[in-house]
C-alpha cells in the first residue's frame, strides 16, 4: 500500500482538477482506501477495486468498509464498468505490478469520460540517481527488491514486475487519447539534491537528442518534443515517484 507522502501528493493533485469535488472517481486497486476516504470527505463520488481479498493486510477496516468496492477485478482483463462511467480514474503505485501497461491504459480510456482525468503514481525510473545507477550498472534504481527466480507465478504481481519506463508510457497515453497536463512531486531525497547541478546538462541533452526521423515526420516531431519536455522536468528528475496527471481528449 502507498506510503502517506504518496497518498498526500495524489490527493493534492486530484483536488486541483477542474470540477472538483463534483467528480465521480474510480481508484483501481485502492488498498485500504487511503486516497478515496479523503476525496469522499470532500464530497466526491467514489468507487474502488480489489483483486484478491488477501491482497492487503487491512489495518483500518472501518475506513475500508465505508467505501464501495468491487472485488475480483483483474486489471489485465476487461474492467467491469460501462464506457464513460467516471470523471477520474486513479492508480496509486499499481502500474509497476502489471506485466504490461498497454491493456490497462486502454481500459482506463474506455471507462473515463471525454475530458476526464487519469492520475497515476509509480516509482520513478527516470529520476537522476536512477539514471546514474543505470549508467554505471545497467540496472535502474528500484524502490522494492528485484524480482528473483524464487517467486511463484501466482505471487509475482505483488512485486514490481513491470517498472514503468516513461518513454513507453508517454507513447501509450498518446495512443489512447490522453494528454499529459503535469507532473507532481512526491518526495525529494538529499541524494537527488546533490545531483541537481546536472539539471542544465540534462535539459540541454534532451533538446539536442531528437530522433532523426522526426525531421521528416511532423507527428513524431511533436511526440519527441513532448517527451523531451517531460524528461527534463524538475519533478521527473528529482521526485521519488512519477506522479502524472493526464486528461482524456
Amino acid at each position: 500500500m502507498p506510503q502517506a507522502f504518496i497518498v498526500d501528493a495524489v490527493v493534492r493533485e486530484v483536488r486541483q482538477l477542474k470540477g472538483y469535488p463534483n467528480l465521480s472517481i474510480l481508484d483501481l486497486s485502492c488498498g485500504e482506501g487511503e486516497v478515496l476516504s479523503q476525496l469522499a470527505a470532500d464530497g466526491c463520488r467514489i468507487h474502488g477495486t480489489h483483486f484478491r481479498d488477501d491482497d492487503y493486510i487491512i489495518e483500518n477496516r472501518v475506513r475500508l468498509d465505508a467505501i464501495p468496492i468491487t472485488t475480483g477485478v483483474d486489471l489485465q482483463q476487461r474492467l467491469p464498468f460501462e464506457d464513460n462511467s467516471f470523471d477520474v480514474v486513479l492508480m496509486t503505485e499499481v502500474l509497476e505490478h502489471l506485466d504490461s501497461q498497454f491493456h490497462i491504459v486502454a481500459e482506463v480510456s474506455r471507462v473515463v469520460r471525454s475530458g476526464g482525468f487519469f492520475v497515476f503514481s509509480t516509482p520513478n525510473l527516470q529520476r537522476l540517481h536512477s539514471r546514474l545507477q543505470f549508467f554505471l550498472t545497467g540496472k535502474h534504481k528500484l524502490i522494492r527488491r528485484r524480482v528473483g527466480w524464487d517467486q511463484k507465478a501466482s505471487d509475482r504481481y505483488a512485486f514490481h514486475i513491470g517498472p514503468v519506463d516513461f518513454s513507453l508510457i508517454h507513447a501509450v497515453l498518446g495512443w489512447e487519447g490522453f494528454e499529459i497536463l503535469g507532473l507532481g512531486l512526491t518526495q525529494l531525497k538529499f541524494k537527488s539534491v546533490l545531483l541537481s547541478p546536472l539539471w542544465p546538462l540534462v535539459w540541454l541533452a534532451c533538446r539536442l537528442t531528437v530522433d532523426k526521423d522526426a525531421r521528416r515526420n511532423p507527428v513524431l516531431k511533436q511526440t519527441e518534443k513532448s517527451l523531451n519536455r517531460w524528461l527534463s522536468n524538475p519533478a521527473m528528475l528529482f521526485s521519488e515517484q512519477l506522479l502524472v496527471v493526464t486528461r482524456r481528449k
